[in-house]
């Protein structure tokens, strides 16, 4: 899993190491909104951090996940992404207390 820095907006790429065209994850990370699409653009899952359910310490999300799409993989980019991101935030708290 990959993080374009070239592009106007966040995006992530996943490549296989079997090759084949991969997938692209675009949207909102911060907010983890996000779709994740095949080589072709089409989307084949959604994910959104569920903004319902806040009765614990955890993050909680709702995943969408098109026919034929292999459910663990979209889970397991959703969950690098959400690691990612999680210590981008601690990164910039603790600069934040440095200054």
């Amino acid at each position: 899993l990959e993080k374009a820095m070239v592009a106007l907006a966040d995006t992530f790429e996943f490549k296989s190491e079997k090759g084949g065209s991969g997938f692209k994850l675009e949207g909102d990370f911060l907010d983890r909104r996000f779709v994740m699409k095949n080589g072709k653009g089409e989307v084949v899952a959604k994910v959104t951090k569920d903004q319902i359910i806040e009765f614990d310490q955890f993050n909680h999300y709702q995943v969408e996940v098109a026919a034929g799409m292999d459910p663990i993989l979209v889970m397991a980019c959703a969950c690098a992404i959400d690691e990612e991101f999680d210590e981008e935030h601690k990164k910039k708290k603790q600069q934040e207390k440095e200054e």
